[in-house]
């Protein structure tokens, strides 16, 4: 690979796409090819089965490289497009995130730098309802930490040295949320170089009241279905849960002292006033409330979100 010039290949799953009818992936495209640093392709991830988007990304996606893949989710989508790109870096998007214009050039920067791999930076319109505090539990935690390193990173707006890529990839037994943050941990664990890069911008399509309280029971679940699967114990959560059940208190108290620094340390970067803060403390009583009543229900029955809702 070109040091100067790193080549870079955006993969776009559309598993959110069929899932919400006001994502606009012709936006998306069209903010690709307004890049600052060109992309080198685009590949498109449809499943067969909806012929409709196929005939849509074909017929008014010209420039796009349209793959077609059986029986996917979120994860294969984007594992598939990696192991067909041709460039030196595997840029992953979500259907609904629209990347800032200097997106690739950021990227690229960060890899020029070193970065075996680059978290961006997400974040909900800020004219949405309620897009402070969903920005604030959903995105924010995302940052370097103290050494330096991206503490994880959104599969949303990621991107990697594809051999890297390659070498680690997502767990696809995964079907949704968690695979990105426990490969992060086990990227830094293995001693790749992992940044968070915020010059890395994408605004991310904006959902319902019901659907971002229940990525938080979806939050809670995956703190223990993740840490059954970290053989390695690469990440915190994992050594806290095995000195026993307890150790959810200590989590999710961990998770409380967290925001209360996040909300005065990063207050600028959430565009978070004074007077905001307070209601912002009061939310994140409420969600990690959620958390840990919903990470319980999963060790006292950890089929019973799988059932539920498939995850």
């Amino acid at each position: 690979m070109s040091e100067a010039t790193p080549r870079i290949s955006v993969v776009i799953e559309t598993l959110n796409l069929e899932m919400g009818p006001d994502i606009n992936l012709p936006i998306v495209v069209g903010q690709l090819e307004k890049q600052s640093y060109p992309v080198h392709e685009i590949i498109v991830m449809v499943d067969t089965k909806n012929p409709e988007l196929i005939a849509h990304v074909r017929d008014d996606l010209p420039q796009v490289q349209l793959v077609e893949v059986s029986d996917s989710t979120y994860f294969t989508m984007k594992d598939e497009g990696a192991r067909l790109a041709k460039g030196d870096v595997v840029a992953m998007l979500d259907s609904d995130c629209v990347p800032s214009t200097k997106w690739a050039e950021s990227i690229a920067a960060r890899i020029q730098q070193g970065a075996d791999a680059v978290g961006g930076r997400t974040r909900y319109d800020s004219s949405q309802p309620f897009s402070t505090v969903f920005n604030f539990f959903n995105f924010g935690y995302i940052h370097n930490d103290s050494q330096g390193l991206a503490n994880s990173f959104l599969p949303n707006n990621v991107a990697f040295r594809r051999e890297v890529y390659l070498d680690n990839p997502y767990d696809l037994t995964i079907r949704r949320s968690g695979a990105a943050h426990i490969l992060c941990q086990q990227l830094k664990s293995r001693g790749y170089n992992v940044l968070y890069e915020p010059g890395m911008s994408a605004i991310h399509n904006s959902y319902g009241i019901g659907d971002e309280l229940l990525m938080r029971v979806k939050s809670g679940y995956d703190v223990v279905n993740l840490s059954l699967r970290d053989g390695d114990g690469v990440m915190k959560e994992t050594r806290h849960l095995r000195r026993g059940h307890a150790a959810l208190l200590v989590i999710f108290l961990g998770r409380l002292v967290f925001d209360v620094r996040q909300a005065f340390l990063r207050r600028r970067d959430f565009e978070l006033s004074y007077f905001q803060i307070p209601g912002i403390l009061v939310a994140s009583l409420c969600i990690r409330s959620i958390e840990m009543v919903s990470a319980f229900i999963t060790m006292l029955k950890p089929s019973y979100f799988q059932e539920r809702y498939g995850w």
